[in-house]
């Protein structure tokens, strides 16, 4: 029985001995050392307890160095932001288009302005907005499919060039972003959030202000002082006015034929209609009082106005002309191409087809002579003008001059308060109707510190893991050396 237990024990040391690994090293003997990995593991084993101490001390330090790069980071801000999202909804963003037809471009939202305008609502005068624009970055969120479908194809052009005009069809236009402020030296946390938002919001007013304009009609009004120019002229200049008014109105009524202003309680028929009382009964009434008096204050001076007048309408016409005659000539030579249609007997129908470029033909013809019919009207009348102001001898009375300055300056303010009026619906209309989520802030700023959970347990594990690491090199290190040496003092002891 004993027997069989001491070859048992044998045979598990033969095992164990087969099972060690042996380093190989020749030295200049031409001696081949063998250094047993398992004396190495023995030797580190016998030095554990040390080494836990050495490791703890290493996380300890590993923990401390972490949370000095993060209040460091706190302090400097470059890893803390505010971060918002904003989102574009208006026919034309998903092309890559601003409400004008022009390409869009987001970085408007860090335009001197809009973060000028901002700082300025908030009242703060500490911080530069130079400074404030260079920490804004912004990110289109692009769908996860699109940029699947875009980088496959994009793989497939390394193959195949011609693969990669499909990149165009799949091109993909975000139209929502992803808006951060860095945390900025001496800015807290609440006052990062506070200026981004009030970033969003200045630029929702240059938004509106760029591509809902509505103070167009109060700006062209005030850039004329009528009483600079003669009555003749302040009567074209109004006159002239109006026709923008109502061409202006129009296009918004046909855009919104049924909405009515809460503000003003006036849709764009009611101004339509009131613009046209204005044009054909204020103005044509002051208007045919100012030309029957022959009114003028300087008789030369209007006299070369309807000279002048005269010429430019009879260069118009002669113009006109000659574009009428060339549009009828093209006319006269162009046949509509024929639609041929063939039956079930064999036999063959022939029937007009509607030609586009033929019949844009036919209303540019119609278009020009009604526009020489008009220039020939107001050259007529302008011959009667001049035929009366070259007549007059200058008896108007100072009466006459006082009716005409008291009704041109009602008349003025008329138009100026339906040009308000209208400016008012107009910009309701935008900003409850038109371009009511053309612009939304989807996301309020929120402030993050130092990068986040994430970014914050991975400031203080990589200084941890990387002293961990040096303690395990240097323990096995430690272990190699010990049996080197060792093997040096037996070598040492079987040479004596």
């Amino acid at each position: 029985m004993d027997q069989h237990k001491d070859g048992n024990v044998k045979r598990r040391q033969k095992k164990q001995n087969d099972a060690r690994i042996y380093l190989h090293m020749e030295d200049n003997d031409n001696e081949e050392p063998q250094i047993d990995l398992m004396n190495i593991a023995d030797h580190m084993n016998r030095k554990k307890r040390l080494y836990r101490y050495i490791m703890a001390i290493a996380v300890c330090a590993g923990v401390l160095l972490g949370l000095t790069a993060i209040g460091a980071d706190y302090i400097v801000g470059q890893s803390s932001y505010a971060r918002a999202v904003i989102s574009f909804q208006y026919e034309g963003i998903e092309d890559g288009v601003d409400p004008n037809g022009a390409a869009f471009d987001i970085n408007k939202l860090k335009s001197p302005k809009v973060i000028e305008d901002a700082l300025m609502s908030l009242g703060s005068s500490e911080y530069d907005a130079e400074k404030i624009r260079e920490s804004i970055e912004i990110e289109g969120v692009i769908p996860k499919d699109a940029v699947e479908r875009i980088t496959v194809i994009k793989e497939m052009s390394l193959e195949n060039v011609s693969n990669y005009e499909k990149i165009l069809d799949v091109s993909y236009f975000p139209s929502q972003y992803i808006v951060y402020l860095r945390k900025s030296s001496g800015m807290s946390g609440s006052d990062t959030v506070q200026i981004l938002n009030s970033i969003l919001e200045s630029y929702r007013t240059y938004f509106m202000d760029m591509y809902a304009n509505t103070e167009v009609l109060t700006v062209t009004g005030n850039l004329i002082d009528y009483k600079d120019y003669d009555y003749a002229e302040a009567m074209d200049m109004l006159e002239t006015q109006m026709e923008i008014m109502q061409e202006y109105v129009s296009e918004r009524r046909e855009q919104a034929p049924e909405f009515r202003s809460s503000n003003t309680g006036l849709s764009f028929g009611d101004i339509s209609m009131a613009l046209a009382t204005v044009s054909e009964i204020d103005i044509a009434n002051l208007d045919s009082y100012i030309e029957s008096h022959t009114l003028t204050k300087d008789v030369q001076r209007q006299r070369e106005y309807y000279e002048y007048r005269i010429k430019k309408y009879s260069m118009q016409i002669a113009e006109n002309q000659v574009e009428l005659s060339n549009i009828q000539s093209v006319i006269d030579k162009y046949q509509k191409d024929p639609l041929v249609i063939v039956s079930s007997q064999e036999t063959t129908q022939e029937i007009g087809q509607t030609n586009e470029y033929y019949d844009q033909l036919l209303q540019q013809r119609l278009d020009i002579s009604a526009e020489i019919a008009s220039l020939n009207t107001k050259l007529n009348e302008t011959y009667v003008l001049l035929n009366a102001v070259s007549g007059t001898i200058g008896k108007n009375t100072q009466e006459e001059y006082d009716y005409v300055d008291r009704k041109l300056s009602s008349l003025i303010q008329t138009i100026a308060k339906w040009a308000d009026l209208t400016e008012q619906t107009v910009e309701e209309y935008y900003k409850t109707t038109l371009f009511s989520n053309a612009y939304k802030i989807s996301v309020p700023a929120q402030y993050t510190a130092a990068g986040g959970v994430v970014a914050f347990a991975k400031k203080i594990m990589i200084p941890v893991a990387a002293l961990l690491f040096v303690v395990t090199v240097v323990w096995c290190a430690d272990g190699f050396f010990c049996e080197l040496g060792k093997m040096r003092e037996d070598k040492q002891k079987n040479e004596k």
